[in-house]
């Protein structure tokens, strides 16, 4: 029987481990922390959005540039799959909430880490325990894998899952040190790497504004810029804190955001009626203040947005304390400009410390996606967040990393 080395003991590795049992193959799991699945607990805000239910077809437009590799794995191993193996394999009961997410009914990740380790057998994981190093080894024509440890731990496997993490929220043990074992020892390019899934902070000035209505939460359209120009946008809820921007328009923003983004001049443009035509807004405007003509404009504000933003962004446009009928054509316009183009610059990258999703990793192009396995070295399959496959926020970055799992350990088998 072939014998398999899991490397890394988070969701990806615990999930290959857990399919490596089901089919009663045999295999050992190295976690070089106390505990496997540390950074699964923080999900969710520590709910666990396990999945999301929508198809595997809709699923796929989810993983941005990595939308084509990732079809095949998550047409092998299904929402539904996921589902079905952990509410009959792990004893989990699940709910769905909005947009199709999934969490566990107790509304605790410590449930599915838990139920992960139990299946996979602790006596099949080993922890404090970080593969510094991996030996090929060629005999009889058959290709083996000597893994070792930084404390000197040898072990011979058949197969080796690398399922490493990436480099986010370094205290789970994902800082991204095992990108060297896959650059250096194994040879493999590992992309740029970029944080993903995290607020964005803007500048000292900007924070002033941001502050003064923190904890709003609003409906926006919001815009990356970067030497004036518009690099990427998306549509959603903004939610402004005392550090800048966050909530899932701006999440999904951050992986976009380059370490040289002030340099870049980089800037966050906010748009409160999205979709809607700035001369329409105006009209609308004007005809407002004409029927209440002793209302403050921050008042008739907030019609678009709630009642502290509307006043923040009067301050801005110099605008606060005019009632309609003193209201000049460019306070008009001033309002409005900031109405449609709030700009916030950008201070600097994101964290990668506050990431929940490392955006880069080990390049696709030598990666097989039917079966994870390295083009470069047969018999090595990598998953998870070590490769350069990231989603959006809602289920899709664990239902990728179990699904790669799925595929990888049914390749392995053949």
């Amino acid at each position: 029987m072939i014998k398999t080395g899991i490397i890394g003991g988070g969701a990806a590795g615990l999930w290959a481990a857990c399919f490596l049992k089901k089919a009663e193959l045999d295999f050992v799991l190295f976690e070089k922390g106390p505990e496997c699945g540390r950074k699964l607990l923080l999900t969710g805000h520590g709910r666990c959005n396990i999945t999301n239910r929508k198809s595997p077809s809709k699923l796929q437009n989810g993983y941005h540039e990595a939308s084509g590799f990732i079809k095949a794995a998550l047409s092998s191993f299904t929402p539904e799959d996921t589902i079905d193996f952990i509410e009959n394999e792990l004893k989990i009961p699940l709910k769905e909430e909005d947009d199709n997410r999934m969490f566990p009914v107790s509304d605790k990740a410590s449930d599915i880490r838990d139920a992960l380790v139990r299946f996979a057998g602790e006596q099949n994981i080993i922890t404090d325990c970080e593969i510094a190093d991996v030996s090929v080894i060629n005999s009889s024509g058959e290709r083996r894998f000597e893994l070792i440890s930084s404390d000197g731990r040898r072990e011979t496997v058949d197969r080796m899952i690398i399922a490493t993490g990436g480099m986010t929220f370094s205290r789970t043990g994902s800082d991204g040190r095992s990108y060297d074992l896959i650059e250096d020892v194994l040879g493999h390019k590992v992309t740029p790497l970029y944080p993903a899934l995290t607020g964005i902070p803007v500048s000292e000035k900007d924070r002033e504004f941001t502050s003064s209505v923190s904890g709003v939460s609003v409906y926006a359209g919001a815009g990356i810029y970067l030497n004036n120009r518009k690099t990427n946008k998306t549509e959603g809820n903004v939610l402004f804190t005392h550090e800048g921007l966050s909530g899932p328009a701006i999440t999904e923003l951050a992986r976009y955001i380059p370490g040289n983004v002030v340099e870049e001049k980089g800037w966050i443009e906010l748009d409160f009626t999205p979709g809607r035509d700035e001369k329409e807004v105006d009209k609308e405007l004007l005809a407002e203040m004409s029927q209440r003509p002793n209302a403050k404009l921050t008042s008739i504000g907030r019609a678009y947005v709630p009642a502290s933003l509307s006043e923040a962004i009067g301050e801005r446009a110099g605008v606060t304390d005019l009632v309609a009928s003193k209201v000049t054509k460019q306070d008009r316009k001033e309002f409005l400009k900031n109405l449609k183009h709030l700009q916030m610059t950008i201070a600097r990258q994101p964290s990668f410390e506050t990431a929940y999703v490392t955006r880069g990793g080990v390049a696709l192009e030598q990666i097989k996606r039917k079966s994870f396995e390295s083009k470069l070295i047969p018999g090595v399959y990598i998953i998870g967040e070590a490769l350069d496959i990231d989603g959006i926020s809602g289920g899709y970055n664990l239902q990728a990393a179990i699904s790669e799992a799925y595929i990888a350990v049914r390749s392995l088998m053949c």
